[in-house]
């Protein structure tokens, strides 16, 4: 079992900001994924503290996550693009024991692809952890972020303030990805 305890510092950046810090750090590598996000149309999943998603990289994952207590089991399993077009079509997810658990959660509840957030990602080593600077695309609205892993509080702190003052950001409280998708879509509906 992988244990992480590290901790995650970060704040929006405004375009300008971002393709400042995109300049400065060129040459870094980059890479981009988009997340899918299923739901019933009542958003039954999420009631239940569960999610649904597709992550589409060089290839395609399907996660169902439930929380239970303070811990959360996952289980993922590799899917075809066929497989995310069927879920797509028909609401329904074919690997059979997903659609097990997916029975026991919602029923005969038809999933719809509520939503799918692109993000394209720089990062590289910096200091005491890892910078990645993000800028993400979901139902008409590009956001950008910077974000600094590190495996200590006190350590990443420091390093991330320096960093941010130094290039003159000025610190943007941030929410998680998912949820500002989220909040953009509850606005729209």
């Amino acid at each position: 079992m992988q244990k992480n305890n590290g901790v995650e510092f970060k704040s929006l950046l405004t375009k300008e900001e971002y393709e400042k810090l995109i300049d400065l750090f060129k040459g870094n590598k980059t890479d981009s994924q988009t997340n899918h996000y299923f739901d019933t149309s009542r958003f039954s999943l999420k009631a239940l503290s569960a999610s649904l998603r597709v992550r589409e990289r060089e290839s395609l994952q399907l996660t169902l996550k439930r929380k239970k207590g303070y811990s959360i089991n996952e289980n993922t399993v590799d899917i075809t693009k066929e497989e995310l077009s069927e879920i797509i079509a028909s609401g329904k997810v074919s690997n059979e024991e997903i659609a097990h658990e997916l029975n026991n959660l919602i029923g005969n509840q038809k999933l719809i692809n509520f939503l799918s957030l692109c993000t394209y990602r720089m990062y590289m080593p910096y200091k005491s952890g890892v910078l990645f600077l993000d800028k993400s695309e979901y139902l008409g609205v590009t956001d950008y972020e910077i974000e600094f892993a590190a495996s200590s509080y006190h350590t990443g702190k420091r390093d991330f303030i320096e960093l941010i003052n130094q290039v003159e950001i000025q610190y943007k409280k941030s929410d998680k990805k998912i949820r500002r998708a989220f909040n953009a879509y509850k606005k729209l509906h």
